[in-house]
């Protein structure tokens, strides 16, 4: 039986995610976007070798289809957030090939000194937008750092209108815009261009429609394409989400342009749709409720090697901003009160990949509620379905003496009744009104046949985190 890639799995997870109940559940768009994160940051560390994709096939892609999601996001949000810089995407968002990545350069509020896109006619707030936003990115080579890329580019817009349908007509005027572009670009070095039809994308939201443009244009100088024969290879993805709108811009320089498992923009656009819904986990200002801001230099990576085994620098954060660690079984997902504030860090290394998140509440029944919502979804999930290859998933819970209240949720793969090298270990751990949740995967999480062995190594590694944990705890642990 091959190893089956828990990162794989983990992303295959977002598309069967449905609404568990409650405020906050993660979206299929969220969960997906983790799994493309950690997948990224493990190729780039033992997978060695990549070579930088710069771009493939200029019409083999115009036939590639949407993303198939059957799940909508059913998440509620607060209809009254304002539109702000946590609605662009991020750095672990954006996505192109094994090698290679996109990684933000500014951010901007407003319209800006340039055209938030190489066709457009006017501003955004020409076309009645009432709040924009805009973050640029550039292309670096991952494997190897000190091989400079030029010539790529990858932009995000957003942009509030006042209601649904000035947003939409926006939508329809930029598509257009970016269909007919050559007037726009006849008076530039590269005025020869062309568009191929629009081909819709799933937007996996609610009130969303989405499509992507691509387009070719040159001639590229010499001194980015010295033999002559690439073109700008362009793909624009447009997303409205309610009154909202996203303009993603990416451009590569090649010749042709390729991928099999969705374009790049293709599969950010759900990610994009995501952030885009008003109030995408807005947390309560911890700066509001004494208590909940977490301190900068909190050790939450406490307990955890210095090096890995095939890393030298295994270790992301501590740091606000990751994206916060995906917990499922069965299809559901636990339902999360509205948090006050979160710090992550993140350890990756073969076969040891590590996640610790720790959460504030405004409250301690709040954060009570937190932990309840993580052991129900395990504890009503003893055993998955089989996933059709004979193998099953399954969950055990077990109560733990740390802090407040601590308990452990170990999780482990079945075949034909036998068990697997595939699990993971889960800590959860309240301390007042902070909650603790460890995730160790890998061979080196895998807790069969050495359950309490895990438990307690991945306890003792986190002995200081939770000791600072007791502050948020009125009596203290």
């Amino acid at each position: 039986m091959p190893e089956q890639d828990p990162i794989d799995e983990l992303a295959r997870l977002g598309a069967d995610l449905g609404r568990a109940g409650g405020d906050m559940p993660l979206s299929a768009a969220a969960v997906r976007r983790r799994g493309d994160q950690i997948r990224r940051r493990r190729t780039a560390l033992v997978a060695g070798g990549a070579a930088l994709a710069v771009a493939a096939v200029t019409t083999p892609i115009l036939a590639l289809a949407g993303h198939d999601s059957s799940d909508r996001d059913l998440v509620t949000k607060d209809p009254a957030a304002a539109l702000g810089e946590h609605d662009l995407l991020t750095d672990d968002d954006t996505v192109y090939s094994e090698g290679s990545d996109w990684f933000a350069i500014d951010t901007v509020e407003g319209d800006g000194q340039a055209a938030f896109h190489p066709c457009a006619r006017s501003s955004l707030t020409g076309l009645g937008a009432t709040g924009v936003f805009q973050r640029r990115f550039e292309m670096r080579n991952t494997e190897d750092p000190s091989v400079e890329v030029t010539g790529d580019h990858f932009a995000e817009a957003i942009a509030q209108f006042p209601d649904a349908a000035t947003a939409a007509a926006a939508y329809d005027t930029i598509a257009q815009w970016v269909r007919d572009c050559t007037e726009q670009l006849a008076a530039t070095d590269t005025p020869d261009y062309r568009a191929y039809e629009p081909r819709p994308v799933d937007a996996e939201v609610r009130d969303s429609q989405a499509l992507v443009i691509d387009a070719t244009y040159g001639p590229v100088p010499k001194s980015i394409d010295p033999s002559g024969e690439g073109a700008y290879i362009a793909e624009t993805g447009l997303v409205r989400v309610g009154d909202r709108i996203a303009v993603l811009a990416s451009t590569v320089v090649g010749q042709d342009y390729d991928f099999t498992d969705g374009t790049p923009v293709e599969r950010m656009i759900p990610v994009a749709a995501d952030r885009l819904r008003p109030g995408a986990d807005e947390p309560f200002d911890p700066t509001a409720v004494a208590g909940t801001r977490l301190p900068d230099d909190f050790p939450l990576a406490s307990g955890w090697p210095a090096t890995g085994s095939d890393s030298p620098d295994p270790l992301t954060g501590p740091m606000r901003g990751l994206d916060p660690i995906t917990l499922s079984a069965c299809g559901a997902v636990p339902s999360e009160p509205r948090r006050s504030d979160r710090l992550s860090a993140e350890w990756v290394d073969v076969e040891d990949v590590r996640f610790r998140q720790l959460t504030t509440y405004p409250t301690e029944d709040a954060a009570a509620r937190a932990v309840a919502g993580i052991l129900e979804v395990y504890r009503d999930c003893p055993q998955d379905s089989s996933s059709g290859d004979g193998s099953v998933q399954r969950w055990e819970v077990r109560d733990r003496d740390a802090g407040t209240e601590a308990h452990v949720v170990l999780g482990w793969t079945e075949i034909d009744g036998a068990s697997t090298t595939f699990g993971d270990t889960t800590l959860v751990v309240r301390a007042g009104n902070a909650v603790l949740v460890e995730t160790r995967g890998g061979h080196a999480g895998n807790p069969q046949g050495r359950e309490q062995e895990v438990i307690d190594e991945i306890t003792a590694a986190a002995a200081e985190v939770v000791d600072r944990m007791c502050a948020f705890a009125a009596a203290g642990c």
